[in-house]
């Protein structure tokens, strides 16, 4: 992203929030009325008129942070990225609650524009604030574009360890198995993810290739896609707490949470793989809710270790926690360890990768991870969790 495109607007702007007088209860009220008509909108994939009703909503309420989280999504599915972009950094700047959407759906749009090192750092950040196997998935995409095959096959790898159930990981852990020479597994993973979208284009695409060996493969990038939704209010984004969507029969009304990966997706995008069903086993999440505070392996099995480590992320969400402590086991050959303390009355899970005798050990190895995926991680001393 060049610089000067965006620097003058969202200056502008924050220097009007900045100073902007507080909306009043009435203008906050009146402001949600308009948001929660634009996901009405969303919901409906009129996304034109949705945008009008958050749009709406900022000029009632200019420092509604969701809404601007919204109108960037609003964009996207209307492939106006230039102005997702900016209202997805103005999220950002208005409310670190909704940093880690902000910053996935930022990401998306700059791979859209191609500019994948800036997509790179978005998704990276989206990953680290929130392990989600569509953040995975979307980074390994970027890294496909780039021609960093081993990369993109780690991030699909995960994705996959994440939920096994997610068909399209497959078609494109496919495609770079491809190019990382592994013709037969490419075939395998294409095939299963034939089943699922037997029309997306690189389905046919790859498939002629695998079956012609001498054929030349054309570089992956958004240009060689027929452009598609890759997010939708519908799939992506359950309801905020206080819309209600008025259906066929009002008693039927519900409302949930807002977040990255609803149970909407799960179950609308990620089931009847291998006959499976249940896209994530409730009785694993329980499992991780009930552990008491200490230090568990991958496996989650109680263990005291000794020396150092390199803590690379910590969350109040243990959400897929044990999926990725598996998927960062598998993929960097190490203990990885979630260790669980009490801070401020609710649990904290930290991951912490690796176990040395040596700090100098260590030291190398965090060095080693912050050049990878995790620039702020730093060391630490098991005694002294």
């Amino acid at each position: 992203m060049k610089l000067g495109l965006f620097a003058l607007p969202v200056f502008l702007l924050s220097f009007n929030l900045l100073n902007a007088q507080p909306p009043s209860i009435q203008q906050m009220e009146q402001a949600r009325a308009e948001f929660n008509e634009g996901i009405r909108a969303g919901l409906n994939e009129d996304f034109k008129k949705a945008e009008a009703f958050f749009s709406k909503a900022i000029e009632i309420n200019p420092i509604f942070a969701e809404a601007f989280l919204y109108r960037g999504l609003s964009h996207i599915e209307q492939g106006d990225y230039t102005n997702a972009l900016r209202d997805l950094t103005i999220t950002i700047e208005l409310d670190p609650a909704f940093s880690d959407q902000a910053h996935y759906f930022r990401g998306v749009a700059r791979y859209w524009r191609s500019e994948y090192h800036q997509a790179l750092d978005d998704l990276s950040v989206a990953i680290h604030m929130n392990p989600d196997y569509v953040a995975f998935f979307q980074r390994g995409k970027v890294y496909l574009s780039l021609e960093n095959f081993q990369r993109a096959l780690q991030d699909f790898e995960i994705a996959l360890r994440l939920n096994p159930d997610f068909y399209e990981a497959y078609l494109y852990r496919g495609v770079t198995l491809y190019h990382l020479g592994e013709t037969e597994m490419a075939a395998r993973n294409m095939e299963t993810g034939r089943g699922y979208l037997p029309d997306h284009k690189l389905v046919t695409h790859y498939q002629e290739l695998i079956s012609q060996p001498n054929s030349f493969a054309e570089k992956i990038t958004s240009e060689h896609q027929t452009p598609r939704r890759e997010i939708n209010i519908a799939d992506f984004f359950n309801r905020p707490d206080d819309v209600v969507i008025t259906q066929e029969k009002p008693e039927t009304q519900t409302s949930v949470n807002v977040q990255m990966t609803s149970e909407a997706e799960s179950s609308q995008v990620l089931t009847e793989v291998n006959g499976n069903k249940e896209p994530r086993p409730a009785k694993e999440t329980a499992k991780i809710e009930s552990l008491q505070t200490g230090t568990y392996d991958h496996l989650l099995k109680g263990v005291i270790p000794a020396g150092f480590g390199v803590q690379v992320a910590s969350y109040y969400n243990h959400h897929n926690l044990k999926e990725l402590a598996k998927a960062y086991h598998e993929k960097y050959q190490t203990p990885v360890f979630i260790d669980i303390s009490q801070v401020n009355s609710r649990k904290l899970f930290r991951l912490i990768l690796g176990m040395f005798s040596e700090r100098s050990e260590a030291e190398i190895y965090r060095d080693e991870l912050r050049k990878a995926d995790f620039p702020d991680s730093f060391l630490i001393l098991f005694e002294n969790l």
